[in-house]
């Protein structure tokens, strides 16, 4: 999932996780605004310049075709920034850094509730938190991602375990049973449902776009052909504003998650049920465990790449 989750009124929160996942989750939605903010510029001044090269009359200021220059400015943009996207690499941050912030959720979700591997008779579950999500952290940090950094100085040692986890794992079963199954999977079951109405509204208006484009495109071609019309370029235009519609909606991933979080949230479903009939701590631990895997990053990714 990206950004971070306001349920009014959760007993349990994102305002409970430790600092870590606040950087990591704001760093995450910063990578995220500026991929699609390049990417949406880049896509803009390929269709700017399309547009002006296509245009079927010129606007010179002596020897120089002002909208030619124009044309020439916009495609520079573009080459411009395609350097900077290809250096600063924001997608791949993003990609990183929600994955990051991710794993620290689900852990710290895992230890409050006793789910595994910090079940209630686990023995020094805060070590143990701390070594699994250092671990997990590692492996990202060895395909480039970078922790964002501290606004203070580090807190030191279970600098992951904060008051409010720590008071939910106090907590009788049957509490932190409800509390999870309220605030970690009905939510996310939501969450994901709303992107799945999200991304199918997504992907119709794009492919709208393109289809419509590709039609115009397809049009002109057809009457430059036969010398039917103006002698504007249409078929260029229409074709460059087809092609962004296609790299904006993979950029998005409209259609591959329409059907990935529509599983994910039916799988939810189906686990917040068996979930609630849970009577016994150890019983507890693995199927918190399951919720959690199924909900990560990496699973959504599998199942975007598989049923996209």
């Amino acid at each position: 999932m990206s950004g971070t989750t306001v349920r009014p009124g959760a007993a349990f929160g994102d305002r409970d996780l430790p600092a870590l996942f606040h950087r990591t989750d704001q760093a995450a939605i910063g990578s995220q605004r500026a991929t699609l903010v390049w990417v949406r510029r880049q896509m803009l001044l390929l269709v700017l310049a399309a547009a002006c090269s296509g245009l079927p009359w010129q606007a010179r200021v002596g020897p120089v075709d002002l909208l030619a220059l124009l044309s020439a400015a916009a495609y520079v943009g573009a080459l411009w920034s395609t350097g900077l996207i290809a250096r600063n690499r924001p997608r791949d941050d993003w990609q990183l850094q929600r994955s990051a912030a991710e794993l620290v959720r689900s852990h710290c979700w895992r230890f409050a509730v006793g789910g595994a591997p910090y079940g209630m008779g686990v023995r020094d579950p805060e070590s143990a938190l701390e070594a699994a999500v250092h671990d997990g952290l590692h492996r990202l940090h060895t395909i480039g991602w970078r922790e964002p950094p501290a606004d203070g100085p580090d807190p030191g040692p279970h600098r992951l375990v904060t008051p409010g986890m720590r008071a939910l794992r106090g907590k009788a079963f049957v509490v932190r049973r409800d509390i999870y199954l309220r605030d970690r999977v009905e939510e996310q079951r939501d969450w994901y449902r709303r992107r799945s109405a999200e991304s199918r509204r997504g992907g119709l208006l794009w492919s709208s776009v393109t289809v419509a484009g590709t039609l115009v495109a397809l049009t002109a071609a057809v009457a430059k052909a036969l010398e039917v019309g103006t002698s504007m370029d249409l078929a260029g235009i229409a074709s460059a504003a087809a092609a962004s519609a296609v790299a904006w909606s993979e950029v998005r991933q409209h259609q591959p998650l329409v059907a990935a979080h529509a599983l994910i949230a039916q799988e939810l479903s189906a686990l917040g049920v068996s979930l609630r009939h849970i009577e016994t701590e150890p019983l507890w631990a693995v199927n918190v465990e399951v919720a959690e895997d199924t909900v990560s990053p990496d699973y959504t990714a599998w199942l975007a790449r598989h049923r996209g």
